[in-house]
């Protein structure tokens, strides 16, 4: 039997509902060459018993203690020995060509993640995620989120990162730029690590034949003050953190109006103290932000006029369009 090109990691927390619809579709797929890793994060629901009692042969990780979504990945990811790594949600299933067709766009050396497209789970299934975009004021935003399946068609065939719901990596590249940050514990750990790709010179792409099926915002805890107070700090930390001092300057006006506007929008949800809190800690993480200054410039290959057009310009459109269509419940493209 040929050596697994690929170990899948799957963080857990309480996902048995979802583990015997994803261990099957694991079970279909065409290429088999991978090694299933499930990493439990302290599950309460009866998890590690099922996958012991049914599926011996998956590769079990127990965590001593909670560490998030961040860290079970990283504990993932330290263990596996293969050439590439994928990162998938629990709550997911696959389409039976999901591994091989994202595996074969490693065929290009210069390609270091791969995203799925991710597709919503309940039909019609429109995109859940086709990759993340990051806008220069600097929100990050799912590409094509909502819109109908046939959209991916249209779409550029480079991404800023990819969405950890269903990514494919390349060992080495990670190696080069390092794991995933445990310090944002969730949200933006995966925009954070796409930063460092992109910095290094790494391509992006999607792989838009390997279909995966996404229960959205069923696996962790989806919503809530943690939430919004980590979406807020880690949004900071990453702005500040991955802009050079060039662009920092640049698009500064950029960063300042969406922030405005967004903390206008926090105050109508009654989000208000999430969001500052969040802000707030960003502030006290000087120390987290200079260290991913360090970290890029030992790892940079490219220039920031790279970075620069790997971000996208239009953040109005992006991001603050569609919570403006929300707030006074326009009509408008999904």
């Amino acid at each position: 039997m040929a050596e697994p090109a690929a170990t899948i990691i799957i963080p857990n927390y309480n996902g048995a509902a979802f583990l015997p619809r994803l261990m099957q579709s694991l079970d279909e797929q065409t290429r088999s060459d991978f090694v299933a890793c499930v990493v439990d994060d302290g599950s309460s629901d009866g998890s590690v018993n099922w996958l012991k009692t049914n599926r011996p042969g998956v590769r079990l990780i127990v965590n001593e203690r909670n560490l998030g979504f961040a860290g079970s990945c990283n504990a993932g990811l330290r263990a596996a020995v293969t050439p590439f790594v994928v990162l998938l949600n629990n709550d997911t299933h696959l389409d039976r060509r999901w591994f091989e067709r994202g595996m074969a766009r490693f065929d290009d050396a210069a390609v270091g993640a791969v995203q799925s497209l991710v597709l919503l789970a309940e039909p019609p299934h429109r995109i859940d995620s086709a990759g993340d975009l990051y806008t220069v004021a600097g929100g990050a935003v799912k590409r094509l989120h909502g819109r109908l399946r046939e959209a991916i068609e249209g779409a550029a065939d480079d991404v800023f990162s990819a969405c950890g719901a269903a990514a494919f990596y390349r060992r080495a590249a990670l190696e080069q730029t390092g794991l995933l940050n445990e310090a944002f514990v969730s949200y933006y750990e995966d925009v954070d690590l796409g930063f460092r790709l992109q910095w290094a010179g790494w391509r992006c792409v999607i792989a838009r034949d390997s279909i995966c099926y996404h229960h959205l915002n069923s696996s962790y805890a989806p919503d809530g003050w943690a939430m919004h107070y980590h979406s807020a700090r880690n949004a900071e930390i990453v702005w500040w953190g991955h802009l050079s001092g060039r662009l920092r300057l640049r698009y500064l006006p950029a960063h300042a109006a969406f922030l405005l506007l967004q903390f206008g929008a926090e105050v109508l949800h009654g989000r208000t103290r999430a969001f500052l809190a969040g802000k707030w800690a960003a502030w006290r993480s000087r120390g987290l932000i200079r260290g991913l200054r360090d970290a890029d410039a030992r790892i940079a290959r490219v220039s920031d006029e790279r970075i620069r057009e790997r971000m996208s310009s239009d953040w109005w459109r992006l991001l603050v369009r569609p919570r403006l269509r929300k707030l006074l419940r326009l009509p408008g493209e999904p």
